[in-house]
């Protein structure tokens, strides 16, 4: 567990997002940075909706992760909705997360499927 107070949060918005999506966004990124194995510096996010929405993926986030040490982690989704962009980024990062310590351990790392969140 993180100290979040550590960690500086910084989003920027394209297009048509909703407040309600922005803050379940920040919320989502916060509960990440004090959870991560390791401390999470600065954390910046961007969440992308189409104004007129045409084709699958209307929707996308992404974003940077700054680790103690200067490691840096990025990741980018797209998707039908913004709260879905944010759940499969957080998803995506978690699980960069977790590779990272399996590597810190000596453990195998496993690959993360193309397909999967």
């Amino acid at each position: 567990m993180n100290d979040d107070s550590l960690s500086t949060l910084t989003q920027m918005t394209e297009g048509p997002v909703a407040p309600a999506d922005r803050v379940y966004a920040f919320e989502r990124v916060r509960d990440l940075c004090r959870t991560a194995p390791r401390v999470i510096r600065r954390a910046r996010t961007r969440l992308t909706a189409l104004p007129d929405p045409t084709g699958d993926c209307p929707a996308a986030a992404d974003g940077t992760l700054m680790l103690e040490g200067g490691l840096i982690l990025s990741a980018g989704v797209m998707a039908v909705t913004v709260r879905e962009a944010v759940d499969l980024l957080m998803a995506r990062f978690r699980h960069r997360l977790r590779r990272l310590e399996e590597s810190r351990r000596g453990q195998p790392i496993g690959s993360f499927p193309a397909n999967a969140a």
